[in-house]
């Protein structure tokens, strides 16, 4: 198991692309991050970075590695706040419940951007796909999940984005996919929502006779696609940003969706009273969500 430091120095780094930006949110020395990344590389004898002029490029290894330790920081961030006294959770921040792929792929590369804003306000991660009471005595204050209604009475339901699926992969599998009958030859990478046979139907395409790989989470299936390995469906939420960066393509388009009844839905307890800060992160996360819907 490589120290955990090495593994934040890793996570800061990929997140950031860049060694001063990742010291700088670490509080420490450019070359301490470099020195922790190195130790890593070593400890687990393949190359994670590669090293451009003007910053940083992730490896097809560390591509693949990074999804994993953030969900891992995630996890561990979950377990540390379900232990701690119930008096000092409520005194010292804000508690939201997330599906993992939301919390790897969309909330936690943004959870930078809240602090900024609101620096005194601890945010704690729960990485779950179970429904939870929310804002009760040792509860979470909020939860976004991936739903559709009716929801319970006691909560009150915020559409925060849409579950609308197209097909992403690999800058360099996209370039073999230049009609849908390519397809055929193509590995499908699935999650637990298994929304090909839609998408496939609705774009008049025969299903591939190739073994597809299966993952019991989104966020899984995209570190597959970004590694290479295939084409995954995914939401523009959770892309949007690889998308841009063109770490991922999409091959034929983003018009072509399949349409979902469920959407990211974030939740809140119909309280007479809300706290200061669960009212500031709930704000910012609709303000999030908005500004991303405006810039598709």
């Amino acid at each position: 198991m490589p120290p955990l430091a090495t593994l934040r120095a890793f996570d800061a780094a990929a997140r950031h692309l860049n060694l001063r930006l990742a010291a700088e949110e670490l509080n420490v020395t450019h070359g301490a991050v470099a020195q922790q990344v190195r130790a890593l590389e070593a400890s687990l004898g393949v190359a994670l970075f590669e090293r451009e002029p003007r910053g940083l490029a992730l490896t097809a290894a560390g591509r693949a590695f990074h999804p994993q330790i953030r969900r891992a920081f995630a996890l561990i961030a979950g377990a540390m706040a379900a232990i701690e006294p119930t008096q000092e959770r409520e005194r010292r921040g804000v508690t939201v419940t997330v599906t993992p792929s939301f919390a790897a792929r969309w909330l936690i590369p943004r959870l930078g951007k809240f602090s900024v804003i609101a620096p005194d306000v601890e945010v704690r991660v729960l990485a779950s796909e179970s429904t939870e009471h929310l804002g009760g005595h040792g509860l979470p204050d909020l939860a976004v999940r991936l739903s559709a209604p009716p929801f319970e009475r006691s909560l009150d339901a915020r559409r925060l984005l849409a579950d609308d699926l197209f097909p992403v992969c690999s800058p360099s599998i996209a370039k073999t996919l230049s009609s849908l009958d390519d397809l055929a030859g193509a590995t499908l990478l699935h999650d637990a929502h298994d929304a090909w046979p839609l998408w496939l139907e609705l774009a008049n395409a025969s299903t591939p006779p190739t073994v597809g790989r299966r993952f019991n989470q989104t966020a899984l299936a995209l570190a597959a696609a970004l590694d290479g390995q295939g084409v995954a469906l995914a939401p523009s939420a959770l892309v949007a940003e690889d998308l841009a960066g063109q770490r991922l393509a999409a091959p034929f388009g983003t018009a072509l969706r399949a349409a979902s009844e469920r959407a990211f839905y974030l939740l809140t307890p119909r309280l007479s009273r809300m706290r200061a800060e669960v009212s500031s992160f709930r704000s910012w996360l609709i303000d999030e969500c908005d500004a991303g819907l405006d810039g598709e």
